[in-house]
């Protein structure tokens, strides 16, 4: 709802704002960048609009450097501060899958170096109070990377002073990503063994993702060869079950039937319950500025994934927003999901979700069985928890056949 209050807000206060809703929506940068030259053409920069010009200019060079331009990125930013929580939110997205990748290291390190100071003097406004952290750990890896382990060590350190946003379930896999970084500069500086508890430790409490179990595998073969494969599926197992015994304790066994009222795919088709009897369904409400909703996504699209091939089927479904503005973010982030459009919010009401996310998993009967809020924290996390309700859904499913 802040990003919603502060749209609404630069709408009434400058019409520029409309058209920054217009241009963030066009799918390539070079689009932007012609729609943004043809704008100051018609509107030039003085005074009164050049704040919200540099909100164009921000967008501009954070999307060519996404593009691997920093050229660019340089140019905009001779002109430009990046000096708000979703304008870092959306640079430090690019950055954390370089570092990660091991790509651009010398630009992660001269773009963190570039913040941090800012960030720690004041001088740069984050109110999401997560920027500093992810530039301190992005930093440290960097170096590592670098063969600079001491640096990487004393920044590393200074970031697990800073959990804020971390230990919240609000960021895609803030505390994973974090605790895979640390583990890696922990290997580098000789510390294998507590490298391996540390990430165990975050595998077996569904604190992981794919690239830390990577990370686990790779430190645990280095120490014991042969044996890194079967020790991490038994964490990951006994991860799984822990999450299936606590929803399965949860199971509905009367339930309510599911709404049976039309909205409408993102295709344009129809969609109502009842056209899924005799299939597993599952219903999450999301939005395109939730944050934590599209941080469960690649959790929905591995579970999509995984039962492709079954009676089943999994829709996200975009609430209170336009098609135009949904179909650009579908484009744009390549998205691998099935989408609805609930605008009125009807179906959203009819099902009595709460808010965003807020998954319900429907029976082959068309009964409300299982539902869950909010996001788990972790992509594995969220894994598990979809899985396991499926599964359990299933089983009782069977049992009532």
């Amino acid at each position: 709802m802040l990003m919603i209050s502060m749209t609404a807000s630069a709408q009434q206060s400058n019409p520029l704002a409309e058209k920054f809703e217009e241009f963030k929506i066009l799918g390539k940068v070079q689009d932007q960048e012609k729609f943004y030259k043809d704008l100051i053409k018609k509107q030039p920069i003085n005074n009164t609009n050049e704040r919200m010009y540099n909100a164009f200019r921000a967008e501009l060079a954070i999307n060519w450097l996404a593009q691997e331009n920093i050229d660019k990125y340089k140019e905009y930013r001779k002109t430009t501060p990046i000096n708000n929580g979703l304008q870092l939110f959306e640079l430090t997205n690019v950055l954390e899958p370089w570092v990660d990748d091991k790509k651009h290291l010398d630009w992660i390190t001269e773009i963190s170096n570039e913040f941090i100071p800012g960030l720690e003097s004041g001088a740069i406004k984050d109110e999401f109070e997560r920027a500093h952290e992810i530039f301190l750990e992005i930093s440290a890896l960097s170096d590592s990377y670098n063969g600079r382990t001491q640096s990487a060590l004393e920044k590393i350190q200074k970031a697990l002073l800073e959990p804020k946003m971390r230990d919240l379930n609000y960021f895609k896999d803030s505390k994973p990503n974090f605790i895979n970084r640390y583990a890696i500069i922990l290997a580098a500086s000789g510390q294998d063994q507590k490298a391996i508890d540390t990430l165990s430790a975050a595998v077996r409490n569904a604190e992981s993702n794919p690239k830390l179990l990577a990370t686990l595998k790779s430190i645990y073969e280095k120490v014991h060869p042969g044996e890194s494969e079967k020790y991490a599926t038994a964490l990951q197992k006994e991860a799984y079950q822990h999450y299936y015994n606590e929803l399965e304790a949860g199971w509905n066994a009367t339930g309510k039937p599911a709404p049976d009222v039309v909205i409408y795919k993102l295709n344009g088709k129809k969609f109502k319950v009842s056209d899924y009897k005799g299939k597993i369904l599952v219903i999450d409400f999301w939005s395109t500025i939730c944050k934590p909703c599209i941080a469960a996504f690649p959790a929905f699209e591995r579970v999509a994934a995984e039962y492709k091939d079954h009676p089943f089927q999994l829709y996200v479904t975009d609430i209170a927003e336009d098609q135009e503005s949904v179909q650009a973010y579908v484009n744009h982030t390549k998205l691998a999901l099935d989408v609805l459009r609930d605008p009125d919010m009807t179906l959203f009401k009819a099902i009595g979700a709460k808010g965003t996310p807020h998954k319900f998993i429907i029976d082959p009967q068309g009964v409300i069985r299982m539902e869950g809020i909010g996001y788990a924290g972790s992509t594995d996390r969220e894994y598990y928890k979809l899985k396991a309700m499926v599964e359990i859904t299933k089983k009782h499913a069977a049992i009532n056949n």
